[in-house]
């Protein structure tokens, strides 16, 4: 699954001028959003590892990825995560703290800007998801579902968007 999407992503971000760096960290990235996604479908819970993982990439992006700076990240990081999780400890069984580790991860990688972008694009992929599975009776108005998957979509087409524009 992951060589398919690099070997498909590579030309299309050499194409849009692109560095070589930001190649690397975007697949680095993808490689570690895919990890969360599976984890979350399988086991429905996001390790604390994989958003340090994202984390980690975020400090990275400090050099390889200079249009957010360090002000930007830092307001990334909370901007979301803490309204997620006033609204997760408020609502009992609305978001995992892993949603909410995950989201500040993804500020500190992104900026404000990109990660209200990525959380905008989660919530409407998992929005639609939510109602396909209701309109086909898999899923019932009670029922959750993982929503690491849905987030980690949002996250890299931000990301994306942030390299090429």
């Amino acid at each position: 699954m992951f060589t398919s999407y690099s070997a498909e992503l590579y030309p299309a971000l050499s194409a849009a001028s692109v560095s070589i760096p930001q190649i690397v960290l975007s697949l680095v990235v993808l490689a570690a959003l895919t990890a969360i996604s599976v984890v979350d479908i399988r086991k429905r819970r996001i390790p604390d590892l994989l958003n340090l993982a994202l984390l980690v990439c975020g400090v990275a992006a400090l050099w390889i990825v200079p249009s957010a700076d360090i002000v930007s990240r830092l307001i990334g990081l909370f901007c979301v995560s803490v309204p997620l999780f006033i609204f997760a400890v408020a609502v009992k069984h609305s978001f995992g703290m892993g949603d909410v580790k995950l989201m500040a991860a993804a500020g500190f990688l992104l900026g404000w800007q990109h990660v209200l972008t990525a959380f905008a694009i989660g919530t409407i992929l998992g929005g639609v998801y939510g109602a396909v599975m209701l309109i086909l009776r898999k899923k019932s108005r009670t029922d959750s579902f993982a929503f690491g998957p849905c987030l980690a979509a949002g996250i890299f087409a931000a990301l994306i968007e942030s390299l090429i524009t």
